[in-house]
């Protein structure tokens, strides 16, 4: 019984280790008030919140070929969760007010989140809603293109070499 009880305890430091590794890799950026008028999140139910500065990775490479459930899996292993639309909504709105609803495939950085860009090897990424569905793209829909347009209807199995997911907390 003190073996099990060792190594649970054992598992639970390298545990502790591996998420310590992944929060040095990662900044995070605090999406508040000092950034967003608190209007704008009242208008969408949000409060503030953190987000990786650039999207997920393993071994210095950005994880993509993910599904929706594989993303949410580990971001919650990790101690996180994806970006709820609604936080997605929040940074649409500031985006859109910005850029004067003219989105550029260019732009690299919003608020200090980066790797935003069509340029961008992996340019979507999973969020978390009622329905799957990511982020990001549809660079040529004109007022409706940009980093944090909402593409809704992705199927949970779906993956591709352009999609990926950046954690929150």
């Amino acid at each position: 019984m003190l073996n099990l009880k060792q190594e649970a305890l054992n598992k639970i430091e390298e545990l502790k280790k591996f998420i310590e590794k992944i929060d040095a890799q990662n900044e995070w950026v605090k999406i508040d008030y000092s950034v967003i008028p608190k209007e704008t999140f009242d208008k969408y139910g949000v409060k503030p919140f953190e987000i990786m500065k650039i999207k997920y990775r393993e071994n210095e490479k950005t994880v993509c070929n993910i599904t929706w459930k594989q993303a949410k899996e580990k971001a919650k292993d990790l101690g996180y969760r994806l970006l709820t639309v609604q936080e997605v909504l929040v940074l649409l709105d500031v985006y859109k007010q910005k850029y004067s609803n003219n989105a550029d495939i260019h732009h690299k950085e919003f608020l200090g989140i980066e790797e935003l860009s069509y340029d961008e090897n992996i340019h979507l990424e999973w969020i978390d809603f009622v329905c799957p569905c990511v982020r990001g793209g549809l660079w040529d829909g004109g007022s409706g293109a940009g980093a944090f347009t909402l593409s809704l209807g992705w199927v949970t199995g779906n993956t591709g070499s352009r999609v990926g997911f950046r954690c929150a907390r």
